[in-house]
């Protein structure tokens, strides 16, 4: 597209070259004098904007007769805006068109390299950042673990020679590191936690994994990386990378004075306490991720029948942390929240969300934990907490509803579906925050639907 023809656009002579205002703000067009496209004449299009700077800008697109249309320009110049005002690239045409010209030099480069086995981890890892960008909730913790701990060690090195024996020294490097943020940040003696180290070896594991079954651009049929995962992740034995096994379960369950004091709460601006306040009732009513919250569909939100629908992949084909989606009644442990969420529906929304963010764009999930952390110094929540496990953040809202379903008679296997889990063994991790007594009962029920006797708690009579 954007090829010249006889009688080229660009040509400034004769009144029937004049750009004239199309029916779209910002798209302009001239008509060619002579040559015709179907019933009408040939049709040039050009997008005007202005730059960060402030610059008016002005570029030509290209002819209808080769495939430009209208509702092209429009989707272009609506591209090109929210790139000026995100800071995000490309920002005019011209740098649009530099940029694929050299994402497809890049894929030829690519392909030759995986034709002799010479491709980089860092080139795998840019593969895998930019599918996990489109695909994954948690995609910028990827890529602050690959930014900040894995690529600064495996990124120039070539894929099949990384061994086993590479990963762990890169995880016991990523072990003796101080923390960058957080509590210990200033502890001279602070080091990443076994958490985090596993989580990186994780990410290394799965970009493997990924180059296994992704065709090399350019090369259909071969693969980006055809060797064994050397990332192979164990917690005993002496087969793949060995990693100490981690307690990173948090202690913390609100009671109900914490609940009151959180949903009361009042910050300086009203519009952002109601929105924290609505997210904050939905979470403790159904359980829902951050991430999972940040991207609910107000399509997925049914006020009559008082659902939610937590759908594996979204408009962007995001998926639920757990990849299982799953239909959620809202109201079962907190009444308000299904008022709240008819009140929101029958409210105009800026954008798809049910919890729309800026320009009706998803939220940052990550912004949830910061706005919890003001509210609980706010409220004063973890004063005199020294054990992280025990400090109330935006997941403990999840374990909250999670101990009080158990509580409330719902035994191990609907706890499971309700939390989206994917395997059983996960979800019996909230027994440990259950009253004692109420926890055996849930064991004892688990028990009993486990034999399929008598007693087991249907799905149905848990919802009534």
């Amino acid at each position: 597209m954007g090829t010249k023809k006889n009688g080229d656009a660009t040509n400034t002579g004769g009144d029937d070259l004049r750009w004239h205002a199309s029916s779209a703000t910002g798209v302009l067009y001239r008509d060619h004098p002579e040559r015709k496209y179907g019933r009408r004449s040939d049709r040039y299009l050009a997008i005007r904007y202005r730059s960060g700077s402030g610059k008016r800008n002005l570029e030509a697109l290209g002819w209808a007769s080769e495939g430009w249309t209208l509702e092209m320009a429009v989707n272009l110049l609506h591209e090109l805006k929210q790139n000026i005002r995100s800071g995000e690239r490309p920002q005019s045409l011209k740098e649009k068109r530099e940029m694929q010209e050299a994402a497809r030099a890049e894929e030829a480069r690519i392909a030759e390299r995986v034709k002799l086995k010479r491709v980089t981890f860092g080139e795998l890892a840019e593969a895998y950042r930019s599918w996990a960008k489109e695909h994954r909730l948690d995609a910028s913790n990827v890529e602050g673990l690959l930014d900040h701990h894995i690529l600064p060690v495996l990124g120039p090195r070539v894929a099949h020679e990384i061994t086993t024996a590479d990963l762990q020294a890169l995880g016991d490097t990523i072990a003796a590191k101080r923390p960058l943020s957080g509590r210990n940040k200033n502890n001279k003696e602070g080091r990443l936690s076994p958490q985090t180290v596993l989580h990186a070896l994780k990410v290394v594991r799965e970009t493997f994994n990924y180059a296994k079954q992704t065709d090399a651009p350019g090369a259909p049929g071969t693969v980006l990386f055809d060797g064994p995962n050397p990332a192979v992740i164990t917690h005993r034995g002496h087969r793949g990378v060995r990693v100490q096994k981690a307690d990173a379960r948090r202690l913390r369950v609100l009671n109900d004075r914490e609940i009151e004091s959180l949903l009361g709460y009042e910050g300086r601006r009203h519009e952002d306490v109601t929105e924290l306040h609505d997210m904050i009732l939905l979470s403790l009513d159904i359980g829902l991720r951050a991430g999972e919250l940040v991207h609910l569909l107000r399509e997925s939100c049914d006020p009559i029948k008082g659902t939610v629908s937590v759908i594996k992949g979204s408009e962007n084909n995001v998926s639920t942390k757990g990849g299982r989606s799953r239909t959620l009644h809202v109201g079962q442990l907190f009444s308000d929240a299904l008022a709240m969420l008819r009140r929101r529906m029958a409210s105009p929304s800026a954008g798809p969300y049910l919890f729309p963010g800026q320009d009706g764009a998803a939220r940052d999930a990550n912004g949830l934990n910061r706005a919890m952390r003001r509210i609980t110094e706010k409220l004063k929540l973890n004063e005199g907490v020294i054990n992280a496990q025990n400090r109330v953040v935006w997941h403990t809202l999840r374990h909250t509803f999670a101990t009080r379903m158990l509580e409330a008679g719902a035994d191990v296997y609907m706890l499971k579906e309700l939390m989206g889990h994917g395997s059983v063994t996960t979800t019996e991790v909230y027994l440990h925050l259950c009253d004692l007594d109420k926890r055996r009962k849930a064991l004892a029920r688990l028990t009993l639907s486990q034999g399929g006797e008598p007693g087991a708690i249907s799905l149905g009579q848990q919802l009534s």
